[in-house]
């Protein structure tokens, strides 16, 4: 039985990948942050965009919103838990 070049060649990075995406456990975890969301409280009217959130959630006293953004006509801020 005889390969041919593309075939093996292919073949190789399909096993180079497989063994890339393992993680085994043994390697660095990452973590993730959890991401706490609230509706805005100064924003009550239609939103247009996620700028205008953004600058509205950061303003908002004593909630530390790190981020805002539109979500279906309403501005949704959010920041880590």
């Amino acid at each position: 039985m005889e390969f041919k070049p593309k075939a093996t060649v292919c073949a190789v990075m399909l096993v180079l990948l497989l063994l890339s995406s393992y993680s085994g456990g043994g390697g660095i975890g990452v973590a993730e942050a959890r991401i706490c969301t609230g509706k805005s409280q100064h924003h009550s009217f239609p939103c247009v965009s996620d700028k205008s959130c953004t600058k509205t959630c950061l303003s908002e006293h004593g909630a530390k919103w790190t981020a805002g953004y539109c979500k279906i006509s309403r501005c949704t801020c959010q920041r880590e838990c």
